[in-house]
């Protein structure tokens, strides 16, 4: 290594302590690694790492990098430097030279194995509406409600958004539970004028979650110069969305249980309780039956919190809304690169429909940036796609069936009202879901069983309690 590389490498995290507090710059790097998509915003000046080391400013994943991979130079022009990695890097279709700076622009993409860093006008930091959470930095959230499971979902936000129930919102990772709580929240008269806080509990250390949603008082413990108002207070007069509420320390559920029970919580160091005028929204994809029976959740603090259950049903099974979904991520990112003409090209929506979506909607808006991003021109096609959803070869499930149905009948399209009796939202859930099985598997009822892990004698009699068509029982199509 060179004698400037090793003052490049010595001074990287000092001046970068420095500058990265409270970032000024206009600019950022997109980080698309192994599938995933990060953003780190520039300062004005400074040097950011990248490599695989957790020492890095900008860590990667791919095993093709090295551990101290490149530098990024930032100051009146940005230049990158390859630290002398083993794979190299490219900036475009050049490698560069090692140890030798190379100005980079924006819009220039840098290739470390199968990681790709582009250089971005950064946008305009919006202000949070939730207390003490990041500000977002990625497109808004549309609220598309067109699959009968999600219409189900908000007919139960209608009903609970009234009262102060608590609310216990399930669902895998990524399907939409904090919109469905801001949803709660914008519904209530009594509440929609005062503040949504969120509060990721799983971001949260175990020594400072108490202090952190309760508040101290100063000299309650080293390091407490000065008195602290808790996130729960910052909630007063609104709702407080407690997500991922499975990862609560177990020392800590206890005093969470006694604050859902008298709406008052005392400060760290405190002696006096404090009001709590708020409502109690949380969210977790964790099933907290389960954790109940290990003993990691307490049974009491489960049941106070489960006053209305809201299951939110993942991706795969709205099928529907990827579209409206895609469009809308694919509107908003399009307008934060100033590059309006945007569309999504027929195939690419196709095999987008195809896709399980293991990360549900936030896969989808992810894989809409990343794919926006590596467009070259106005229309996103299938190369353009993360290869997880590129490869994918499951059957579409979109369409209704076009063999093996009699001509002029079908099954019932799932934005139709759904049968009488079918007000229960578990039913609807269950009800959307046959109908989308026997579409996949083009009306064959036994491996449409099979996909919904249930007998086929199940599945059979469950047609005849919903209405639903059998389509074997169809008289078959005329030949031609």
């Amino acid at each position: 290594m060179t004698r400037n590389l090793k003052r490049d490498v010595a001074t990287a995290g000092a001046t970068l302590d420095e500058t990265m507090v409270e970032p000024q710059g206009d600019l950022q790097v997109v980080v698309m690694d192994h599938g995933s998509l990060s953003r780190c915003r520039l300062p004005k000046r400074g040097v950011l790492k990248i490599g695989r080391a957790e020492t890095s400013d900008i860590v990667l994943s791919d095993p093709a990098a090295s551990r101290l991979h490149a530098l990024l130079h930032i100051g009146s022009a940005l230049e990158l430097v390859d630290a002398g990695s083993h794979n190299g890097t490219r900036v475009g279709e050049q490698r560069l030279i090692a140890e030798q700076r190379t100005v980079v622009r924006t819009g220039d993409s840098i290739r470390i194995g199968n990681a790709l860093l582009l250089i971005q006008r950064a946008p305009a930091l919006r202000q949070s509406s939730i207390s003490g959470t990041r500000p977002s930095l990625t497109p808004s959230r549309p609220l598309v409600v067109a699959a009968p499971a999600m219409r189900a979902v908000f007919e139960l936000v209608e009903r609970v958004a009234s009262s102060n129930i608590n609310v216990l919102i399930l669902g895998e990772t990524g399907v939409g539970k904090e919109v469905v709580a801001e949803s709660i929240h914008r519904a209530s008269r009594q509440r929609n004028q005062g503040p949504f806080v969120r509060i990721n509990c799983a971001s949260i250390g175990e020594a400072l979650f108490e202090s952190e949603l309760f508040g101290h008082q100063q000299g309650a413990f080293t390091g407490a110069v000065r008195s602290k108002v808790g996130l729960m207070q910052t909630a007063d007069k609104g709702t407080l969305f407690l997500d991922e509420i499975g990862e609560v320390p177990l020392s800590t559920q206890a005093k969470l249980l006694r604050v859902l029970e008298t709406r008052e919580a005392t400060p760290v160091g405190g002696l006096r309780p404090q009001p709590l005028d708020v409502r109690f929204v949380c969210a977790t994809n964790r099933n907290l039956s389960a954790e109940v029976a290990k003993g990691t959740f307490r049974e009491d603090l489960f049941f106070r919190l489960n006053g209305v259950t809201i299951p939110v049903p993942p991706l795969r099974e709205r099928v529907l809304e990827i579209e409206p979904l895609a469009q809308a991520f694919l509107a908003a990112i399009a307008k934060e690169l100033e590059r309006p003409g945007l569309q999504l090209s027929a195939a690419a929506l196709e095999q987008l429909q195809r896709y399980r979506w293991p990360g549900n909607v936030r896969e989808l808006r992810n894989a809409i940036e990343c794919a926006a991003l590596l467009a070259n021109d106005s229309l996103i096609e299938i190369a353009h796609l993360p290869p997880s959803i590129r490869e994918s070869v499951r059957p579409a499930a979109i369409k209704p069936p076009t063999s093996g149905v009699a001509t002029g009948a079908s099954l019932p399209d799932p934005g139709e009202t759904l049968p009488p009796g079918l007000s229960d939202a578990r039913r609807r859930l269950e009800y959307e879901r046959i109908v989308q099985a026997l579409e996949a598997c083009n009306g064959n009822q036994t491996r449409a069983a099979e996909h919904l892990s249930m007998p086929r004698r199940t599945l059979v009699a469950k047609l005849s309690a919903y209405g639903i068509p059998r389509p074997r029982k169809l008289s078959s199509p005329p030949n031609g």
